[in-house]
């Protein structure tokens, strides 16, 4: 069952019956704050002139131009983030046009494009 609550926010929440158990998630808004969100600089800022992304990003962005082959799993070790956030900011960087993968997941690599 899912339904939205009647807050002006219209925050989307799930309601689960299962078994002797009741659960209730409320999704929350997405949002990044200004301590999150950067303006990036240095070496990096020149190819992707002036956009903003996270210090995260800016980790990937980096550990993908010093190793293009590197895996989703290896970025996660890396960084010390579970694999999904990994893909949320892998999706991001794909959305803005900073990184596309050339080849398949096994075998293929991240080309860090250059967006001046």
């Amino acid at each position: 069952m899912s339904c939205m609550n009647k807050e002006k926010d219209k925050i989307p929440s799930t309601f689960e019956d299962v078994a002797e158990t009741f659960i209730a998630t409320f999704k929350r808004k997405e949002y990044e704050t200004e301590e999150k969100t950067t303006p990036i600089s240095g070496q990096i800022s020149g190819q992707i002139s002036g956009q903003i992304i996270t210090g995260r990003q800016q980790e990937i962005l980096k550990l993908i131009k010093e190793k293009p082959q590197i895996s989703r799993e290896e970025l996660s070790e890396k960084i010390n983030i579970n694999p999904s956030a990994i893909q949320k900011h892998i999706d991001k960087l794909k959305e803005k046009g900073l990184i596309k993968r050339v080849g398949p997941d096994k075998g293929g690599y991240w080309e860090v494009r250059n967006n001046e």
